[in-house]
């Protein structure tokens, strides 16, 4: 897509480099249009892009994975270079490959929060007198602010995943299990939201709801349990991520009054998105209300969502980042009561031009706490 190379050569010219090499799987998506599913589970089956100042991408591809590049992928056919695992080196290929376009001494870009020890061993050996740079900050730039055909694809996916949830929450009782919630999240999230792939299954009753992050077990629900869940998951490449807290029977006053808070604490930090706004004012204003309900603050209540689950920029107290149009930001205050329960609300939101706009949150009054039938 040459919206994508007109960025990366924008990077190029930004970060004052000759050449950009990308390998990390959500990079390899981003820059070719193309997911490897083996580049993830078997590392020796490397995907290489490489773009020059002067040259025009190529990229390298395990031979029984060029067909899916060629297929999925916007790359011309004749820029697909394909290697035998068995007998060829693809960083050797890639090395070749630079020499051919003339980077021999020059500054190349690379992730090398990604590259192995041995890689960059032979890549400094091979290319002795180029000048090997961290290309990571160049790209979390580039993927910093959405495209349009990004916004389009996380709306779309996202604006369906609340109906997921709370089918699960109705089809489900008291006396079945957090397994059977998460059976009916993943049967939903194939039938409803048409997802392609779910990660992290994430259901958690009674004390174990204040495990973040938590496997679905075969727990038995129980009358008065705080049941959490959170969907996470692809389709076409592009993450959805959203969490809502539920009750199991009639709520108690002090489960409605957390919630309500929880809620607050939600809609205030939503409120203040927009162009120009920095994460920091965000995050600051909301632990010093967490703080004053007498709770403790969690590490960050928001992160970017794209071609990752938690990716740039971060609202949280580390970092300071002014909002800009595109960003896609996920909103999620989270209070754990150790040994208890734990709750957590959670949207997407993309960053307008004058303000934001909810992706999930709308389908459903997230304001009430939702219920699990007790009986």
């Amino acid at each position: 897509m040459q919206e994508i190379t007109n960025l990366q050569r924008e990077m190029l010219k930004k970060y004052e480099l000759d050449a950009m090499v990308t390998m990390t799987p959500e990079n390899i998506t981003y820059v070719t249009g193309a997911y490897i599913p083996t580049q993830v589970t078997v590392r020796s089956r490397k995907v290489i892009h490489i773009i020059t100042a002067q040259h025009n991408p190529v990229v390298i591809v395990v031979n029984i994975e060029e067909p899916i590049m060629r297929m999925q992928s916007w790359m011309p056919g004749d820029k697909i270079i394909s290697y035998n695992e068995f007998t060829e080196n693809p960083v050797l290929i890639a090395i070749e490959k630079l020499k051919e376009f003339g980077m021999e001494n020059k500054r190349i870009g690379m992730e090398l929060s990604y590259l192995s020890a041995i890689d960059s061993d032979l890549v400094r050996r091979e290319l002795p007198h180029a000048m090997i740079v961290n290309a990571d900050p160049a790209f979390e730039e580039m993927r910093f602010l959405k495209l349009q055909f990004e916004i389009d694809r996380i709306v779309e996916f996202g604006s369906h995943i609340e109906d997921v949830i709370y089918n699960a929450f109705a089809n489900v009782s008291a006396g079945m299990t957090e397994k059977d919630i998460y059976r009916f999240i993943a049967n939903g999230f194939n039938d409803i939201a048409k997802g392609d792939k779910m990660s992290m299954p994430m259901v958690g009753s009674g004390v174990r709801s204040c495990l973040l992050n938590g496997e679905p077990t075969d727990k038995v629900l129980e009358k008065g349990d705080i049941v959490r869940v959170d969907v996470m998951g692809t389709k076409q490449n592009y993450y959805c991520d959203c969490c809502r807290t539920a009750v199991v029977g009639q709520p108690e006053a002090r489960h409605v009054n957390i919630w309500e808070k929880m809620v607050k604490a939600h809609d205030d930090a939503i409120a203040q998105i927009k162009p120009g706004v920095s994460t920091k004012t965000i995050y600051d204003n909301f632990a010093k209300q967490f703080s004053g309900w007498g709770f403790e603050p969690v590490a960050f209540i928001g992160h970017g969502l794209g071609l990752t689950l938690h990716e740039e920029p971060y609202i949280n107290t580390y970092k300071d980042t002014i909002l800009q149009k595109n960003m896609v930001l996920c909103v999620e205050p989270i209070h754990v009561i150790d040994g208890q329960c734990g709750y957590q609300l959670e949207n997407e939101v993309l960053v307008t031009a004058d303000g934001h706009q909810m992706i999930t949150g709308t389908r459903h009054p997230y304001q009430q706490l939702p219920v699990i039938k007790a009986d």
